[in-house]
This record gives C-alpha cells, sequence and structure tokens, in this order.
C-alpha cells in the first residue's frame, strides 16, 4: 500500500465517479482504475461498487476512508515538518559554550538567532572544554565555543574564530601592579589560581610555565573564570588571562607579558562537515558574521 493508492481511493470515494477522480488527481481513467484495482488485491478486500453511474462505498472501503484520511493527514504534516527544518522553520539547536566574556556575547547571539528563527528550539550550557567536546563528539552538542590550543582534536572541527593575548592578572594593590610589563619569569614565586589538571585551562598553563621553565605554587584550581577573578581579588593569587577579561573588574590590573608570545584562542567546534545541520550551519554563519 502505497500514499499516491491512498490518495486516488480517497478521490474516488469523494467524487463517486472515477472520470472526476481522475481529473482531480491529473491521471488518465485506466490509470486510476488499475491502481484501484492493484489497492483492492493488496488489501483482498473490494472497496467500491459499481455501476455504470457511479460507484459505492464498501464497508471494507468506508473502513478504509477514515483511516487513508488520517494517514494522508499524517503524511502533509511530514512533507511540512521535514520542509520547516530545511527553511529553519522548526527544529532544534544545542549549544555549548566556555565563558567568554568580553570576547564574544554568547547570551547577544542566541538571542539574534532567535530573532531570525523563532521557530527553532535552543539549548544552551556553560561548561568547561574537555566536557563540550565530548558532548560535540557524540551529538548532545550542535555547537560549542572550546578554548583551543596546539593539540589536535579527534571527532570534531574546530574554526579559531578569535586570538588574545595572554595577561597577567592581579590586584590593583599587587606589586607588580603599576609594571608596565612583566616576564614569566618573575612570575616564578607567585601564588597562582590555576585550573583542575586534566583539563584544557589546567594543561594551558602548566605547558605555559614547562616552556619557561617555572613552576609557579598554584594551591587554588577552580575551573570557571568568575571564580578565578573573585580569587585574585581577594589577594589569594594571580592568573593569567586573555586580554579582554582584564577590564572585567575595577579592583583588578591586567599587565602584559613580555618576552613571550602567548596567547588564548576561542574557537567554535562542530561535528564533522558531513554531520552539521542546517540549523547549525545557520547559527555558525551568524557568529562569523558578528566578528
Amino acid at each position: 500500500m502505497e500514499l499516491r493508492q491512498l490518495e486516488l481511493f480517497v478521490a474516488v470515494a469523494e467524487e463517486r465517479q472515477f472520470t472526476r477522480a481522475a481529473h482531480r488527481c491529473h491521471i488518465g481513467q485506466s490509470a486510476l482504475s488499475s491502481a484501484i484495482r492493484s489497492l483492492e488485491h493488496d488489501l483482498g478486500e473490494t472497496l467500491f461498487i459499481r455501476t455504470t453511474r457511479r460507484v459505492d462505498l464498501t464497508q471494507a472501503g468506508l473502513a478504509l476512508l477514515t483511516e487513508a484520511r488520517r494517514t494522508l493527514v499524517a503524511a502533509s504534516a511530514a512533507r511540512e515538518a521535514v520542509r520547516d527544518v530545511g527553511t529553519l522553520l522548526r527544529g532544534s539547536l544545542s549549544v555549548g559554550g566556555v565563558a567568554t566574556t568580553g570576547t564574544l556575547d554568547q547570551a547577544a547571539l542566541l538571542a539574534e538567532f532567535r530573532r531570525r528563527h523563532p521557530g527553532i528550539e535552543i539549548h544552551y550550557v556553560r561548561s568547561t572544554t574537555g566536557p563540550l567536546l565530548d558532548d560535540v563528539r557524540l551529538h548532545r552538542l550542535d555547537v560549542a565555543f572550546v578554548t583551543l590550543t596546539d593539540q589536535p582534536l579527534r571527532g570534531v572541527r574546530a574554526t579559531p574564530l578569535v586570538t588574545e593575548p595572554l595577561m597577567l592578572l592581579c590586584r590593583s594593590d599587587h606589586p607588580l601592579a603599576d609594571h608596565a610589563q612583566v616576564s614569566l619569569e618573575e612570575l616564578t614565586d607567585e601564588v597562582f589560581v590555576g585550573a583542575p589538571p586534566g583539563t584544557v585551562g589546567g594543561e594551558w598553563l602548566r605547558n605555559i610555565f614547562d616552556a619557561a621553565k617555572a613552576q609557579p605554587p598554584m594551591p587554588f584550581l577552580v575551573s570557571d573564570v568568575s571564580t578565578m577573578l573573585e580569587f585574585v581579588a581577594s589577594g589569594l593569587g594571580v592568573t593569567l588571562v586573555q586580554r579582554s577579561i582584564g577590564p572585567c573588574n575595577p579592583d583588578l590590573r591586567a599587565i602584559p607579558l613580555s618576552g613571550a608570545s602567548l596567547a588564548w584562542t576561542l574557537g567554535i567546534v562542530t561535528p564533522l562537515p558531513d554531520q552539521v545541520s542546517r540549523t547549525a550551519q545557520a547559527f555558525i554563519e551568524l557568529v562569523h558574521d558578528s566578528l
């Protein structure tokens, strides 16, 4: 049984005549009759009582008519749903991101996307780079904003968005606060607020100081930027942040690093290219247009 057969059957049932039904369906009368006979053969039941002037439904035909109409309505709704996804009239978008304060306004991007595509259901999660990468690989997220390093990423496509120089962040009353710049060597004895081992932020800081042959104490390990800023503002230690975070707190000072070309890169990751949905692609285009 095919949808086209049901469409032809409903037309005959409603028109009560093969000639009018054939004209309505833009099909030859012989082809219409053949399709109805094939449907009756498939079902093992006679659907119409044929006379020279009109056709009437049998009991089997009456039973089929209700279900045929319901099936055709459902099929039409399915076609519309697929069409709407293709034209971004409906669908869903799952986005994740690390903190990008001062660099990228993720909330504004999501709000603009919703304004352009109000039928798209949007979900968002804030997390750290490692879990976000896993969620993209497992298709729990369509798109994620993450910190990129020199290490290649498996199972995702990564595109750099913004690169900023690293700065030392300290309190305004810290002995280094009035310096025009500082070197990594000068920070060897400073107490640092860092990120937990195994996280991208933690590995990032460790690699920076390994390259400088420095191992400053790092007793405070936090996984989010807001907590890191609170610890530094409380005088518990200093940290390294991207330039855009520096002005977030007037009680803190962001000082350029000398003798090193250190940078933080924000990237956007998606599943491999052939697995990116049309909705996700539209959001990515919005992100690039905003930069």
